[in-house]
């Protein structure tokens, strides 16, 4: 098939839940005396909707505790609609795990920094992600 034939575009992101947890507010703002430790987990999900629509949801879970206290825990499931039309499937695999998700994840990480912030913490950055690296890694363990 022709690379001209193939249609990849965004037809929404959006935030299908989220939360944000701080167990000790408002005494935590006073005890926090250390650096907190920085827990990051990150799963992805993919569904079919019909034969060329996905919804691809970037499942996040971001932990600050110290010693002796959890800060906060947030959740996002940030997530986006695509269409992929007239890809094989090995393309439409690279754009599953790779290109959809390096769209979603800016979002998930802005829906993060701001709720992190609005819940009266300094803000946090979350380093970008290298989907391409993450699917080469899945990839070579499948095959073993």
């Amino acid at each position: 098939m022709d690379k001209k034939d193939i249609k990849f575009f965004v037809k929404r992101i959006f935030t299908k839940d989220l939360s944000l947890e701080s167990p000790e507010a408002p005494a935590i703002f006073d005890n926090i005396k250390s650096t907190p430790k920085i827990a990051f987990n990150l799963n992805t999900t993919i569904a079919s909707i019909d034969d060329t629509t996905y919804d691809i949801t970037l499942d996040i879970n971001v932990k600050a505790e110290t010693e002796n206290n959890v800060i906060y825990l947030v959740e996002v499931k940030q997530a986006g609609l695509f269409i992929i039309d007239g890809a094989d499937d090995e393309l439409k695999d690279v754009f599953l795990n790779i290109r959809c998700p390096e769209v979603i994840f800016p979002y998930a990480r802005e829906t993060i920094s701001s709720l992190v912030q609005k819940a009266g913490f300094p803000p946090i950055f979350i380093a970008p992600i290298d989907f391409n690296a993450l699917y080469q890694q899945e990839l070579s363990k499948n095959k073993h």
